[in-house]
């Protein structure tokens, strides 16, 4: 077991690797595993973070963020956890990605405090006629700029299209699919409104003033649309990290998501 705890630590790193030179506030990074890689771009700041690779060959790719990474994280076998840039995440959140399964976080994202998202059950389920098991593992696949209020859980196999609102308190049963600029709530999440956009404009301090200058929007910015051949099938993508070792994983995340900027890449 490998356990770094500030970043005069991460030289000494033998069986696995951290690249980067994230920031460490009141942070522990836990390998119980070999061949893993943690990668942090520039502005990683992790404040009260803890992250536990459990198993081998997984990666974990933090990218840059103007706020703190504050993560309960846990990865175990064959797995990717991509978290992309300029995403606003309010503490506590709960992340635990398992049976070599991935999670990708697109951009500019707003995630509400005690959400919790997990790849798999803690338990197996079979089907007492067939004796099969019922609850197998699925990667998650989060959009840009979608907003997940507070308290929200996603469960495995669940796709949410960018653009799109979570109300607070909602459970999104797994293998669910989330549309692009639409509004879900509820325990399961229902369909409220589609046609929707969001912008992060914090409302709490305006005046009346400011009320009324934002009455309306026009730009198209946040709107989002299927478009062959700039939409991505994240079917595809997962069936395709599934084939690669840890490093494949980390040039194949850099090049899709990092390099790839294309608007509705992740619309649904």
């Amino acid at each position: 077991m490998e356990v770094v705890s500030n970043r005069n630590e991460i030289s000494a790193l033998n069986d696995n690797t951290i690249k980067g030179n994230p920031k460490m506030e009141y942070s522990k990074i836990t390998f119980a595993g070999k061949n893993n890689i943690l990668f942090c771009e520039n502005n990683v700041n992790l404040v009260h973070c803890n992250i536990v690779f459990k198993g081998n060959n997984s990666l974990i790719f933090l990218s840059s963020c103007k706020g703190n990474y504050s993560l309960n994280m846990q990865v175990v076998h064959d797995s990717v956890i991509y978290i992309g840039r300029n995403n606003d995440l309010i503490a506590p959140i709960n992340i635990n990605v398992q049976e070599h399964q991935n999670l990708i976080i697109g951009e500019d994202c707003s995630i509400g405090s005690n959400t919790n998202i997990r790849t798999g059950d803690a338990h197996i389920i079979y089907d007492q006629g067939s004796k099969n098991r019922i609850n197998n593992g699925s990667s998650v696949f989060i959009g840009d700029h979608v907003w997940l209020g507070h308290q929200i859980y996603v469960d495995k196999g669940v796709i949410i299209g960018s653009g799109s609102v979570i109300e607070n308190n909602s459970y999104i049963a797994s293998n669910s699919i989330l549309k692009s600029n639409s509004i879900y709530q509820g325990n399961p999440a229902k369909l409220v409104k589609e046609n929707v956009f969001f912008t992060k404009d914090y409302v709490a301090k305006f005046t009346k003033e400011d009320s009324h200058t934002y009455d309306t929007y026009s730009s198209r910015i946040f709107l989002y649309e299927n478009i062959d051949g700039e939409t991505l099938d994240m079917k595809k993508v997962d069936n395709l990290l599934s084939k690669f070792d840890v490093d494949e994983k980390l040039d194949f995340i850099q090049k899709l998501f990092i390099q790839n900027k294309r608007h509705n890449r992740f619309s649904i």
